[in-house]
């Protein structure tokens, strides 16, 4: 590996770290077509480097959310284990149709929840919603993440906002416990043969300082510029997403 090669690694862990410990999502569905597109990997070593390094800088950014008081650990920890087992029919059902009405089923998707986190009213609830509440989103969620098979973050912290009346800071911090728990689940299935330490090693570091710095930059921003931010990230994936549907 060359040294631009390095410097490039460093910079986007850096920016897939800031935009997961800011916005608790993001990181996931931008490593792996990077890795691909701009570093030359395999789509099954990107992704399986994706996940190791989401997960780690998901774990970093969440300790800087924990001691900082935003993480709803209960409901973080029933969303991420219902989230799973609703993955897996989504899963299913996505082996049953064709590519293209995954991407434009998932583009219209992000569009939507882009308007709702954009127009729609800042969380403001400060008690953990019932369990049962929380397992019903959850399940509903991980079918969407599993059909699509992208999108983590995208999906959670839209849910955590807007069914379950989530701050945006805490929803950020408690997604990041949720990518966790989902990240794991991934690489325990998928397992790790096929990761490049060369490649993983920087990106992860990286993206562990990104996330370390932009869990503390979620606490000093204001809850409803988050909220917009994440939903123009939103609207910018949603074109990626409409590009690349125009290419199938």
């Amino acid at each position: 590996m060359d040294t631009v090669q390095l410097v490039g690694l460093v910079v986007s862990g850096l920016a897939i770290g800031l935009m997961l410990g800011t916005l608790g999502g993001g990181g996931a569905i931008i490593t792996a077509p990077l890795l691909v597109f701009a570093f030359g990997l395999g789509v099954h070593e990107a992704t399986t480097v994706s996940l190791v390094v989401v997960f780690l800088a998901a774990i970093s950014g969440l300790v800087g959310h924990a001691r900082a008081g935003r993480v709803r650990w209960r409901s973080g920890i029933v969303f991420g284990l219902l989230g799973v087992v609703g993955a897996v029919p989504g899963a299913w059902l996505a082996g049953h149709v064709p590519e293209s009405v995954l991407l434009a089923g998932f583009t219209l998707l992000l569009v939507v929840a882009a308007v709702a986190m954009w127009r729609g009213r800042v969380g403001t609830s400060s008690a953990d919603r019932p369990t049962w509440l929380v397992a019903a989103v959850a399940v509903l969620v991980g079918l969407v993440i599993g059909f699509f098979g992208v999108g983590g973050g995208f999906v959670i912290v839209p849910a955590l906002v807007l069914f379950l009346g989530f701050p945006m800071p805490v929803a950020a911090a408690t997604g990041l416990l949720v990518i966790a728990i989902d990240s794991v689940a991934a690489l325990a299935v998928r397992g790790a043969s096929s990761l490049d330490p060369a490649v993983a090693l920087p990106l992860a570091l990286a993206a562990v300082v990104g996330s370390l710095v932009g869990a503390r930059l979620a606490g000093r921003v204001p809850v409803e510029q988050l909220q917009r931010t994440f939903a123009v990230v939103m609207v910018l994936t949603a074109a990626g997403m409409g590009l690349r549907l125009a290419a199938v």
